[in-house]
């Protein structure tokens, strides 16, 4: 009887995967902003950062400077072993569309998951959101 149900379970978590759009990539702009936005602000380029950002996420930073100097200190510093996208998510509401990639980036003694959202798949190369979690060392 649990083979049956855990069979079942599996066969209709299948078929509500197929019925998913596939969700493009970014654009080559949408990946460099992204990247750059992370070094940037990794390496304390303030101004750079800000350059990569929404009007409304610019300001929102330029208000919260505490905020954005903590994102700041708390990635790890020099180079990373390697970048991975981990999850692209594209999601509508009325007329606001949200574009969100997850990358998780490794360093020595550090994971860092890194998200950022765009307006959508090829759209525009500023940043609307962004949030960086540090788990490790």
């Amino acid at each position: 009887m649990k083979s049956f149900l855990v069979s079942a379970v599996a066969i209709v978590l299948c078929t509500a995967c197929s019925d998913q759009k596939e969700v493009a990539n970014p654009s080559s702009t949408q990946e460099q902003a992204a990247e750059l936005a992370y070094l940037d602000l990794r390496d304390g380029k303030y101004d750079e950062f800000l350059s990569h950002l929404d009007p409304k996420l610019q300001t929102y930073f330029q208000e919260n400077t505490k905020l954005m100097k903590s994102f700041s200190r708390d990635i790890p510093q020099g180079e990373y072993k390697y970048k991975n996208l981990m999850v692209k998510n594209f999601s509508e509401s009325g007329q606001a569309t949200e574009y969100k990639l997850s990358y998780e980036i490794a360093y020595q003694n550090n994971l860092v998951q890194y998200d950022v959202s765009f307006d959508r798949p090829g759209g525009s190369d500023k940043i609307q959101d962004l949030n960086i979690r540090v788990f490790g060392k």
